[in-house]
């Protein structure tokens, strides 16, 4: 049976003397791997479409077990991305954790949106002087929308443990409790993180919002650490 699937190509690794396996995230499969044969070859044309960081429709034949890549057509090639250092970092990055909280064959069109604004934008960011720290950003919403698709949606309106509204100070960051304590709870919990007022709105900004918007978003670095330090802490966790 023949299948046609729009998604970004994740990565790649050879099998064989002349084969490929690639790992997707398709739009109408979730994550899928398919086998490319003879892509290794010289004259083998598929392989350009197929290259790792592309959106492209992708056709498969399949019948059992991994299916047959027999077309590729690229419908974004991200070529600005590809071109920056800065930004090819933090899309291993961010490919990695994916593929690491993902499972195979669960279609899930808020994960594949997410997905793609998160490489456009980067791919946008891409052309901009000094723009890391928009990219650092980028990445911080990225992981907590991806988070909360895949059911680990952190709690960052109220106190997890006695369920009061935050105050703005003297809040810590608890993996294990899935969210935020308050200033009279955090005591209690050994492995916390001290969260800043100005990251528990960022993090509010992020669930709430397209990935698409969080470019336009200025915030310190000092912030940008601490959100660093609080998503680490959740995939670890993970």
């Amino acid at each position: 049976m023949d299948y046609k699937y729009t998604g970004i190509i994740l990565n790649k690794r050879n099998v064989g003397e002349m084969d490929r396996i690639y790992t997707v995230y398709a739009a109408e499969a979730g994550k899928i791997k398919a086998i490319g044969k003879g892509v290794r070859k010289p004259n083998a044309k598929l392989a350009g479409s197929l290259e790792p960081i592309t959106l492209a429709e992708i056709f498969v034949a399949k019948s059992r077990g991994m299916g047959k890549i027999t077309g590729a057509i690229v419908l974004e090639n991200f070529l600005q991305l590809k071109s920056n250092l800065e930004a090819l970092n933090r899309v291993s990055q961010t490919f990695k954790i994916f593929e690491r909280i993902i499972s195979e064959q669960e279609q899930d069109k808020e994960i594949f949106e997410i997905l793609i604004g998160f490489v456009r934008g980067l791919d946008k960011l891409s052309s901009e002087a000094g723009a890391e720290n928009k990219m650092d950003l980028l990445l911080l919403g990225f992981t907590f929308k991806l988070l909360s698709a895949t059911g680990y949606r952190l709690e960052v309106e109220k106190c997890v443990n006695c369920e009061h509204k935050l105050q703005p100070e003297n809040n810590y960051f608890s993996a294990g409790k899935g969210g935020v304590l308050c200033r009279n709870c955090h005591q209690a919990e050994n492995k916390r993180i001290k969260i800043s007022n100005e990251a528990i709105k960022l993090i509010r900004i992020f669930l709430k919002n397209k990935i698409a918007n969080l470019v336009k978003l200025q915030v310190s670095q000092k912030d940008v650490n601490n959100l660093k330090v609080i998503a680490q802490e959740a995939l670890n966790w993970l």
